[in-house]
């Protein structure tokens, strides 16, 4: 070798590796805003999964005092019909009847399974239920009245209602790419939150005026957050165990909470099928259980009226609309069919001119809008 030759000395030569580590993990915690816990959940779990309720924290909510089963026929004309591919739970009833239940790998009666967004339509129904009662003023009152930090960071949140953030027509900006770093991007920032409340607070910005429909996982969390400043509490505990009894649920669900017991109202309803189905069936009973107004008429006519019921956004060549917490479905004869829908395969279809619910809980299987599609075929069969 000749004598100007140099080498890295042996003992230096893992510096270069660890400095580019070191710098990599000093990246990823700035674009985790120095949370390292949210890092690592980002980083280790990825996309989200049905199987996120095993380690996510929960509140849990009892089976109804008083259990109402659902009254049951024999048979069922479906049964080879149903989209049972990757499904855990397939629920349906018909004319308050249960018609037909299958259930697969991981699904059973008693079983509860993360619902996802369905999430959302429940977040809807208890805050007309406090606006009912006198809890909350109105679906018109604007975030800042029980958010004023969001005014602090930008007073065009002083434009933004409650209904519109259940509508989805916020203004507020929203983005779904989960593309490199991960860690700086919209969905991750409130799936795996550490402090969402928090999150929702400082991390929402404004793309325009109210009007224009946006999906937003943003949008829930704020409405639940001002629905627990407005009545002090949690509309995951009180709000909903009081749902549970007025439905006459027979098993117990839960709710998704971050580290400070804040909920996932966007995605973190854990429900059994038979559970959901009354939901979907209230909007067929006129919002009655037993002759008792449970949905108030407002969210009812709010779900239901025509108005502001034009499509927003169109999957898989199916153009829907969104209101009040619902998915708007076209029929074939020109009338409209109600869905609740979650990421993976969680699908409620609710069909008044034919007097159906199904529920469909499971893992992906086609796209959402693909298995809503049939769910409504099935529930023309009958």
């Amino acid at each position: 070798m000749r004598p100007s030759a140099r080498r890295v000395p042996r003992h230096t030569a893992w510096i270069l590796p660890l400095a580019i580590l070191t710098s990599a993990a000093v990246f990823l915690l700035v674009m985790a805003g120095g949370d390292a816990a949210y890092a690592l959940r980002v980083l280790g779990h990825q996309d989200s999964s049905i199987t996120d309720v095993e380690w996510k924290q929960r509140t849990s909510v009892r089976a109804a005092a008083a259990p109402r089963p659902w009254p049951a026929t024999g048979g069922c004309p479906i049964r080879q019909s149903l989209p049972t591919r990757n499904a855990q739970s397939i629920v349906v009833v018909h004319d308050g009847r249960l018609v037909c239940e299958w259930y697969g790998t991981g699904g059973a009666p008693g079983r509860p399974a993360a619902a996802f967004s369905v999430s959302k339509t429940l977040v809807s129904l208890l805050v007309s239920q406090a606006v009912a009662d006198g809890s909350i003023s109105g679906l018109d009152l604007p975030i800042t009245q029980a958010v004023p930090e969001l005014r602090a960071r930008d007073p065009r949140f002083d434009a933004i209602t409650l209904g519109d953030l259940i509508d989805m027509r916020s203004g507020i900006a929203f983005s779904e790419n989960t593309s490199f770093p991960w860690l700086n991007r919209d969905y991750p920032s409130v799936y795996y939150a550490s402090d969402l409340a928090k999150t929702v607070v400082q991390r929402p910005e404004i793309a325009g005026a109210p009007g224009p429909f946006t999906y937003n996982d943003y949008a829930p969390n704020l409405v639940g957050l001002a629905y627990q400043r407005l009545t002090g509490t949690s509309l995951t505990r009180g709000p909903l165990q009081r749902l549970w009894d007025d439905l006459g649920a027979e098993h117990p669900a839960a709710w998704c909470v971050d580290g400070h017991g804040f909920p996932y109202h966007e995605s973190g309803l854990v429900v059994t099928a038979r559970d959901l189905a009354r939901v979907g069936q209230l909007m067929l009973d006129d919002g009655k259980v037993d002759g008792r107004q449970v949905a108030p008429r407002a969210f009812l006519d709010r779900s239901l009226d025509p108005a502001n019921r034009e499509p927003v956004t169109t999957f898989a060549g199916i153009s829907v609309g969104y209101r009040n917490g619902w998915w708007v479905l076209p029929r074939g004869d020109g009338g409209r069919d109600l869905a609740a829908m979650g990421a993976h395969g969680q699908i409620m279809v609710v069909s008044p001119s034919t007097r159906t619910v199904i529920v469909r809980m499971g893992d992906d299987e086609q796209t959402n809008i693909q298995i809503a599609a049939t769910l409504q075929r099935l529930a023309d069969q009958l």
